[in-house]
């Protein structure tokens, strides 16, 4: 199943609407049409001087490299702006493609340029962005006019095969926590192409997921046992887990393995609370209610706050059917105003159980 914890929303989009240039810019501007107007006329006479019944190779290179020389400004901004700030790189650039022959060089460099200004259209990941809310969503600035933003799951509850299969190739450049759930939505679609390409990628995290798994475990059966390497094989259990991708069989397996070795990171730096926190996941995780108690009464002597620990006591009391301890955590939550946004309607549903 997936998981059923919401993405963390991306930042907000920059406010709509191009900054006023800097007068920098404004003036560079100013330099850069008539430059490229005299670099015009410099690369005819060169091309004139090189057809010419008596060609001096020196007349023509020089009108032209002049002609190179006076249009830098233009040229840094007609290419992106990526281009203008690399120096060696743009210098790279235009003698590579304008520098060997006079005019038919300049074309080359402008032909570059019309390349650069379609590339975009075939990138499909570039079109998506991380919504919101939950779903990935079209970015704004891609929209047509009077087109509205999808959702991913709404384009994969659409008719349109084509958009589905492009979605799809997008989660490639999102991160698996939340490209899973989509992904397994998408390999039940009646498209076979769209069925294979989630099912393909669903695989490739999967056994990405899995080598690091293996490779870690592969280090650390040689002393010595460092505390990052313990610590980080036992969240890629823990992530195998709170990714769903787990049998009820080897989810016992992955958790208790997960606890052993924070136990045994546990003794190694008895004070260092990543360990815990990652502990008390764990073991709430596999109903070991005791041993997130202790956790969660470490953290508190570290001080550690109620926002932060209310919720998983919370979870204990609701765990172990103890009602009362519930009701009291929770109104405590509510009273304090620690209580985080995601608790809000169980709170409603819990202290208000007659409103609905």
């Amino acid at each position: 199943m997936p998981p059923k914890r919401k993405p963390v929303p991306a930042p907000a989009a920059s406010p709509a609407g191009d900054p006023s240039p800097e007068p920098e810019s404004h003036a560079l501007s100013l330099i850069a049409y008539p430059g490229l107007l005299i670099a015009a006329v410099l690369e005819i006479l060169s091309a004139r001087a090189l057809v010419g019944q008596a060609p001096s190779t020196i007349t023509v290179m020089g009108l032209h490299v002049v002609a190179l020389l006076v249009a830098v400004p233009g040229l840094r901004g007609l290419f992106p702006e990526e281009y203008g700030r690399l120096n060696w790189t743009f210098a790279a650039l235009v003698l590579g493609f304008a520098l060997p022959l006079p005019v038919v060089g300049p074309l080359f460099l402008i032909g570059y340029r019309l390349l650069l200004l379609m590339r975009p259209a075939r990138n499909v990941e570039s079109k998506y962005i991380v919504g919101t809310t939950q779903y990935l969503t079209l970015a704004r600035h891609e929209l047509e006019e009077h087109e509205e933003p999808r959702s991913i799951a709404d384009i994969l509850n659409g008719r349109d095969t084509v958009a589905r299969r492009g979605a799809i190739i997008a989660l490639r450049a999102v991160e698996p926590k939340k490209a899973l759930p989509l992904l397994q939505k998408a390999i039940q679609d009646s498209d076979e192409q769209v069925r294979l390409l989630a099912q393909t990628h669903f695989n490739q995290i999967i056994a990405t997921l899995e080598g690091r798994v293996k490779t870690l475990e592969a280090e650390l059966a040689t002393p010595p046992r460092h505390l990052n390497k313990l610590l980080l094989l036992a969240e890629q259990y823990h992530e195998l887990v709170y990714l769903g991708l787990a049998t009820d069989e080897t989810q016992t397996i992955y958790l208790g393995r997960a606890l052993e070795l924070l136990e045994e990171a546990a003794r190694s730096a008895p004070e260092n609370t990543s360990v815990r926190f990652l502990l008390v996941k764990c073991a709430l995780k596999s109903s070991q209610l005791d041993k997130a108690r202790a956790g969660i009464e470490f953290l508190r002597k570290k001080g550690w706050q109620a926002e932060v620990l209310g919720p998983w006591e919370a979870e204990i009391a609701y765990l172990a059917r103890d009602w009362e301890t519930l009701a009291t955590t929770l109104q405590r939550l509510d009273t304090t105003g620690a209580a985080p946004g995601a608790l809000q309607g169980p709170l409603e549903f819990w202290l208000t159980p007659g409103k609905a």
